[in-house]
């Protein structure tokens, strides 16, 4: 009997973390993709904007119910290939002022996109997760964070395998 009962407290745990895995909110971020260097508010180089579709090819098999950008080209260039693979508008925020976007992220039920600048994206996940992230320098635009929200909040970090010399250098090859 006694075995049968550890089991059976077992199972129980096993399927509640299970539940709990399923029901965490799973947010991702990642800074807007490689820009032109003219102008206030430039859009994406031909460079950004093919990381762009490969973030796209990333999120191909996700969930996202919502992509959330500031009010810049850059920001929402970088996100409308995964807003329109998943049949989603872009949802603008204001990057100055992140209380309503943070209160939207904590409710969201389903996964989403987060496209923001290498000064918020750090402090955006800092404030959801109460974990320090680390600057952004104004040349990277690999990261892509993903954060879990629910009993156990954790952050992991990814570098996009997306390479814009590789890009560039078969293009020059096949001139």
């Amino acid at each position: 009997m006694f075995g049968k009962i550890s089991l059976l407290g077992l199972l129980s745990g096993a399927l509640c973390l299970i539940s709990l895995q399923v029901t965490a909110n799973t947010l991702y971020f990642v800074r807007h993709a490689e820009k032109q260097n003219v102008g206030a508010d430039p859009e994406l180089t031909s460079c950004g904007q093919a990381r762009a579709d490969a973030l796209a090819g990333y999120f191909a098999n996700a969930d996202i119910s919502a992509v959330y950008a500031t009010a810049y080209q850059r920001t929402q260039q970088t996100g409308a290939p995964v807003a329109r693979q998943h049949q989603s508008k872009i949802y603008l925020y204001d990057a100055r002022d992140p209380s309503s976007l943070l209160g939207l992220l904590r409710a969201a039920e389903n996964p989403v996109l987060v496209v923001g600048h290498s000064n918020t994206i750090p402090q955006l996940i800092t404030q959801l997760s109460g974990i320090d992230i680390a600057s952004l320098s104004e040349q990277d635009f690999s990261m892509l964070y993903q954060v879990e929200l629910g009993d156990d909040v954790s952050v992991t970090l990814r570098r996009q395998t997306f390479d814009c010399n590789n890009m560039l250098e078969a293009e020059l090859a096949a001139q």
